[in-house]
């Protein structure tokens, strides 16, 4: 069928991606120039448990790089880029967080094993643009009609963030947040609001910062949260799909206040997950569904809560604040919005989220 597509294809070429290929990168044989444009249709996924159905799609697990430039992740399975740089198209089957850098390195104490299935993927490099390719496409076959229009719908669908927000690397980019700018005319507030919506995938946005962390250090938000991603309580891996605002420290350990089912306010876990228990403690300051679909504001006493939830020495200094969205294990769906995010010592105010 691609054969058919004649001037409108440069190359291409079809490559599977096994879960054993999780320490390496693949080669595709595809030489690409920079400034090419490319499409990859990608399809199947890894499968954390069969039995409960935990899989991690190509929108969560796929990532490329040309050459030996920086890592990036697809976030649509009909993905179309440009090139940055020249080389091979390389591609590898990661779940989130398994990165030592964004060269592409792996991180050893990511765990590996219990991970099943593949990735198949073709890489399509075009003559022209991925919109006429993909256009032509849909008159080839039923199955390119379907493929090329969730190509186009994913070229239109930009997914903006607003202004310093940045996707975590190690998680990658995300469609999940979108910014809404507000005019006031529905409840009187101007600015934006950061939307998030997550069905059977997860995103990480960040809002770098650099506050001393004092007793005075305080984060305040309001959020509106219509619909939970997890109906069973968060705190083990089968379960933990939720949504959250996190403070990160200088010391690489994350703090996540998160909204639960049904976990009691105040309590206080380690993230279930391989790499993140190392590195991320929950808790839980809203729970249960009287509050559900209008806006709360909340505040915490980030040292405070930085000595009783993880303890020891406190760090010196604050460097972001993130918005964390999970519903990978059970495929649920979670929406809400953020507004009025700030982050103060003192005097000092970090408006992160007008």
């Amino acid at each position: 069928m691609l054969a058919r597509l004649g001037g409108h294809v440069a190359a291409h070429r079809l490559s599977r991606v096994t879960a054993d290929d999780r320490t390496r990168w693949i080669e595709t044989g595809l030489k690409v120039e920079p400034g090419a444009q490319i499409t990859l249709f990608a399809s199947g996924a890894l499968y954390l448990s069969r039995l409960f159905d935990v899989r991690f799609g190509p929108t969560l697990s796929l990532w490329y790089r040309i050459g030996s430039g920086a890592i990036a992740k697809v976030t649509d399975d009909v993905h179309s880029f440009q090139a940055d740089g020249g080389g091979l198209l390389r591609l590898a089957a990661m779940p989130p967080g398994a990165w030592a850098d964004e060269q592409g390195g792996f991180d050893p104490e990511y765990g590996r094993a219990g991970v099943s299935g593949a990735l198949d993927v073709t890489a399509v490099m075009w003559k022209t643009s991925p919109c006429e390719g993909l256009g032509a496409a849909a008159n080839i076959a039923p199955a390119l009609s379907r493929l090329s229009e969730e190509g186009l719908a994913a070229l239109r669908d930009h997914a903006s963030l607003p202004p310093g927000w940045r996707a975590k690397w190690q998680v990658g980019a995300t469609k999940v947040y979108r910014c809404n700018l507000r005019n006031g005319q529905t409840d009187g507030q101007t600015g934006h609001d950061i939307r998030c919506r997550t069905h059977g995938n997860a995103g990480i946005i960040q809002f770098p910062v650099d506050l001393p962390l004092t007793e005075d250090s305080r984060l305040s938000w309001s959020w509106k949260v219509d619909a939970l991603p997890s109906e069973l309580p968060e705190h083990i891996q089968p379960t933990h799909d939720y949504l959250s605002i996190a403070v990160e420290f200088e010391n690489g350990l994350d703090l996540t206040y998160m909204w639960s089912c049904e976990l009691p306010v105040d309590t206080i876990f380690q993230c279930p997950l391989p790499w993140w228990d190392k590195r991320e403690t929950h808790w839980v300051v809203r729970s249960g569904a009287a509050d559900l679909g209008r806006w709360c504001a909340d505040e915490r006493s980030i040292r405070a809560d930085y000595l009783q939830a993880i303890g020891g020495p406190p760090p010196r200094r604050l460097v972001a604040v993130w918005l964390i969205a999970n519903s990978i294990f059970q495929g649920g769906e979670g929406v809400c919005a953020y507004r009025a995010i700030s982050v103060r010592d003192g005097e000092q105010r970090v408006a992160v989220c007008p």
